[in-house]
């Protein structure tokens, strides 16, 4: 059987993608060639032109999950600019990598600095962060930002509906400065997996094939006599980590 369509996979924590489309072989018939090279384009284009916003959800759901922190950090006396707020909350997060090393553990975050209201206004700058819980944060947290602001406030990352998406759509959603990118993560943080594939013409993607438990949180397809194009986003289910009695929440990342 000939091998004329790929196979992309992405894994990301229990977040997954699955795209398969045909690809124009130098057997195809002139139209068959321009419908499989149409197929072959949206799918570079999804997997290509992969947005910040995409990115942010695949990393933040590689390395974080329920039960850890989705924070919002105000000023007392806001910083005049995003480079004078970014000085600030690293110098924050010195702190907390210090206080957290003192127990052996690790600071895991994806952070954004913004400062523009929901109506398109400008407004005082602020932070978010995706921060992993060791079970010793809000009082820690709050005493450490106390030098720069009097609240915090804190959101389990995945509670009340809030989904990797929907998290970082919200930290994406300010145009940064040319140069610079809406989000930064901390080093150390775990990478999504890719995989990519030729595969035998016969193959087909259905519910079936993906992952036992799998919820469908995106789903398009295209399939005629001259190629096709399936997609699928997926949530794997949730369970409970088990306790290692060699290894605090957070440490080696």
């Amino acid at each position: 059987m000939a091998k004329t369509k790929r196979l992309i996979s992405v894994r990301a924590g229990r977040l997954g993608k699955i795209l398969l489309y045909s690809q124009a072989t130098a057997a195809d018939d002139p139209k068959t060639r321009a419908e499989k090279t149409r197929r072959s384009s949206e799918a570079r284009q999804r997997q290509n032109a992969r947005t910040s916003r995409e990115a942010c959800e695949e990393l933040m759901a590689a390395n974080f999950d329920r039960g850890d922190l989705f924070v919002t950090f105000t000023y007392r006396d806001a910083p005049p600019t995003r480079e004078a707020a970014l000085r600030r909350f690293n110098a924050f997060l010195r702190l907390l990598r210090l206080a957290r090393a003192a127990r052996g553990e690790r600071v895991l975050y994806i952070k954004c600095t913004e400062h523009i209201r929901d109506d398109g206004s400008e407004g005082r700058w602020h932070h978010h962060a995706v921060i992993n819980a060791t079970g010793h944060d809000y009082d820690e947290i709050r005493s450490l930002w106390a030098a720069w602001g009097d609240n915090v406030d804190f959101e389990g990352l995945l509670e009340a509906g809030e989904s990797y998406e929907s998290r970082a759509r919200y930290m994406c959603k300010e145009r940064p400065p040319v140069g610079k990118q809406c989000w930064t993560p901390s080093r150390g943080l775990r990478r999504p997996t890719r995989t990519s594939e030729l595969v035998d013409d016969a193959l087909t993607i259905t519910p079936s094939s993906l992952p036992a438990g799998a919820v469908i949180l995106e789903h398009s397809e295209d399939q005629n006599e001259w190629g096709t194009f399936v997609y699928y986003k997926y949530i794997l289910p949730y369970r409970e980590p088990r306790p290692d009695p060699k290894k605090k929440r957070g440490d080696g990342g």
